[in-house]
């Protein structure tokens, strides 16, 4: 996942994630290969803000990181093996 296709994720977010109407936010979940657990990338479309949220069986993150453009970017750069398993996921599905 290169600078391009960082931007075409960051521009097809809200139509690859799932909506938590209560939380009133769009939600990606993957793999946190390095904690054993799972990542929850969120945006509030109405604060145009970005966190993360960090959970597994033995850990749980106190509270959502909020991200600046700069931190998402990097965030998503670094994780980018893990998303993309969770998007060839769902065009599977899709196409299934």
């Amino acid at each position: 996942m290169y600078k391009k296709d960082i931007d075409q994720f960051l521009a097809d977010f809200k139509s690859i994630s799932s909506y938590d109407e209560v939380g009133n936010k769009f939600y990606f979940i993957f793999e946190d290969h390095i904690r054993g657990g799972q990542w929850t990338l969120m945006y509030y479309d109405n604060e145009k803000k970005w966190t993360t949220h960090g959970k597994g069986e033995f850990y749980s993150d106190i509270e959502e990181l909020p991200l600046s453009e700069e931190q998402l970017k990097l965030f998503i750069y670094k994780n980018r093996k893990y998303i993309n398993n969770v998007i060839r996921q769902q065009k599977v599905s899709v196409t299934s």
